[in-house]
């Protein structure tokens, strides 16, 4: 019996301690000053809120949202003075930013033609899908002569923006077919002015290029291809692998290239752009890559067709390539040099620049450079795009 007295005061010991229970004290509520006003999109995170250095945070520093215009509240706790408080944060959700519209100072048409010269013009929003986008004056697709006119766009908070542009309508005249003189981009030439410790020689290829024998291509000095996987999803709400792309891949990996891919989209959705990124991994299969794949849209003469907002496009590229990574692969954004400084927002991940010039006034980061569409390839038949890497952190400041 004693013995069993002892062993439940061990087990009382050991299950509550031998010192008195620590008293919980409860949260008081004081109010505190916030930073209330945020712009739509903007990525903030609770710790954002505050300047006061005197605050220690102790709610989780999560994002906050920014996705949704208007009034906020959010139960904050923290500790002021040594004493553990909490208080309800109002922020604000607000949109100030005005339509993005990319726009020529003149358009010329032929007499007769037939286009919609509202839809030609690009023109979107940060939060509206179609801001409302009009042409103030008269002009006349029959009539030859040159219109003052002015675009106007305006969104749902009512940001407006306005451009004076002139409209010429022109006497048709008989196109001469000269191709065009700029001369071919030699591989042994770009080697000559960008090969170095830091850089790799590379091209990108489709099955534009048909049959590539890339034996040759590798003893001409190229070090690295990005193959295109396929596109979609087509008017028939399908995916499409390249034609070429099993042999190119095969190919390429036999003659010892390093290999990269690319996927030329027309998602508008999160839900396509995800169909896209399993359909990638299911036809790869396990396949192994040196370098990442690319997220590649292009499609802005009919942007304001499909329906999406500035917002819209970032999050379906940053979408593409965290759902790469969750299949073990790595993604980058393709782009031009404009579309990446007028739209993209996602510096952050790898980018490949496709800017056709000597020397890039890019001031982003890029990891590759697609310098020209007009390259001659030993082992390829007509014309293909060059490339550089730049192997320092993947990244060229």
């Amino acid at each position: 019996m004693k013995k069993g007295l002892i062993l439940l005061l061990f087990i009382c010991i050991f299950l509550f301690g031998c010192s008195k229970k620590e008293k919980v004290v409860p949260a008081v509520h004081i109010e505190i000053e916030s930073n209330k006003i945020f712009e739509y999109a903007e990525e903030v995170y609770v710790n954002d809120l505050f300047d006061d250095d005197s605050l220690q945070i102790t709610s989780k520093n999560d994002l906050l949202d920014t996705y949704t215009l208007g009034e906020h509240t959010i139960k904050i706790e923290f500790i002021k003075e040594e004493t553990r408080a909490y208080d309800d944060i109002t922020y604000y959700v607000v949109d100030t930013t005005e339509p993005l519209v990319l726009i020529n100072s003149s358009y010329t048409y032929n007499k007769g033609a037939k286009d919609n010269l509202v839809e030609r013009i690009f023109c979107a929003d940060n939060y509206d899908k179609r801001p409302n986008c009009y042409i103030e004056g008269d002009y006349d697709f029959n009539k030859i002569g040159t219109y003052d006119l002015k675009h106007i766009a305006i969104d749902s908070s009512n940001n407006k923006v306005e451009n004076n542009f002139k409209l010429k309508i022109v006497k048709p005249t008989s196109s001469s077919s000269s191709s065009s003189s700029k001369p071919k981009y030699k591989i042994e030439d770009l080697i000559k002015e960008h090969k170095n410790e830091n850089t790799m020689i590379g091209i990108d290829v489709s099955a534009w290029q048909d049959e590539v024998n890339y034996k040759k291509v590798k003893d001409a000095g190229v070090e690295f291809v990005m193959i295109r996987i396929g596109y979609g999803h087509t008017s028939k709400n399908e995916i499409v692998i390249d034609k070429r792309f099993k042999e190119n891949i095969k190919n390429a990996k036999d003659a010892g290239l390093l290999v990269g891919l690319y996927f030329y989209s027309y998602a508008n959705t999160i839900d396509k752009v995800k169909e896209q990124t399993k359909w990638i991994n299911e036809t790869l299969n396990g396949e192994k890559l040196d370098l990442p794949i690319a997220f590649d849209w292009e499609d802005w003469s009919d942007f304001n067709s499909y329906n999406m907002s500035l917002t819209d496009i970032n999050l379906i590229a940053k979408t593409f390539i965290t759902e790469l990574e969750k299949y073990g692969y790595e993604g980058m954004l393709y782009s031009s040099k404009y579309y990446l400084e007028k739209v993209w927002g996602i510096n952050k991940y790898y980018t490949w620049l496709a800017h056709y010039i000597d020397k890039t006034n890019y001031t982003g980061k890029y990891a590759i450079w697609q310098l020209s569409s007009r390259g001659k390839v030993d082992g390829i038949n007509g014309d293909v795009d060059l490339d550089i890497l730049y192997k320092e952190n993947t990244l060229n400041d």
